[in-house]
């Protein structure tokens, strides 16, 4: 699968009661554009490997993350690696369908597990984009400093507070 678009930019969005909140429709535009068929308007989203937050992609990016986990050759020592990244990669995700305004439903573990509330703040990671907690990021030291300059300005623009 040819990469033909990556996700770039940022956005807060609201997260309502039910846990639907909208892809930025820079980032709907690239899922739309990377996955086939009927996974056009699919995202997968799982728990961040590294920080606290969640990692979201499309179904192209699942496919070639595969193809890099099985393609490496397995030492006897780092099998049990091997299948902790497989269930990390495959199976402790969500697959989310969006509607055509980009909502999805954040599944309730996962918003739990990111500490996401009413808000969340999606920032572009190239093949991936991930989901903040917009008051985890901004007390994050791992996160990146413009990253919550960002979100602090969004933040403001809406007269809310992390």
């Amino acid at each position: 699968m040819a990469i033909s678009g990556l996700y770039e930019g940022n956005a807060l969005q609201g997260v309502d009661a039910k846990g639907r909140v909208a892809i930025p429709a820079q980032f709907r535009t690239v899922i739309e554009r990377n996955a086939e068929g009927p996974d056009a308007r699919t995202i997968v989203v799982a728990k961040h490997p590294d920080l606290p937050c969640l990692r979201a992609y499309d179904t192209s990016w699942s496919q070639l993350n595969h193809e890099r986990i099985d393609g490496r050759e397995v030492a006897a020592d780092d099998g049990a690696d091997y299948r902790r990244q497989k269930e990390q990669s495959f199976g402790n995700v969500d697959r989310a369908v969006f509607d055509p305004a980009g909502r999805f439903v954040l599944h309730g573990l996962l918003k739990r597990k990111a500490k996401i509330d009413d808000l969340a703040f999606f920032a572009g990671a190239g093949r991936t984009f991930n989901i903040w907690s917009p008051t985890v990021l901004l007390a994050a030291p791992e996160a990146d400093a413009e990253t919550r300059e960002w979100c602090e300005y969004y933040l403001e623009l809406r007269g809310a507070k992390a």
